[in-house]
């Protein structure tokens, strides 16, 4: 199910894009990524370190 906003689709307006993870910028950007994840799945993680 997708909605329209302003002539776009939810779904275009959140595609992702190429980005060049190359130096400290890049470093910054995979780091935030893998916070988001381990927050975001930190009892399946711990569920399936305790099996």
């Amino acid at each position: 199910m997708t909605q329209t906003t302003n002539n776009k689709t939810v779904n275009e307006k959140w595609r992702p894009v190429a980005m060049e993870l190359k130096g400290e910028a890049g470093k910054r950007v995979l780091n935030a990524a893998v916070q988001r994840v381990l927050q975001r799945h930190a009892k399946e993680i711990k569920a399936l370190a305790d099996k």
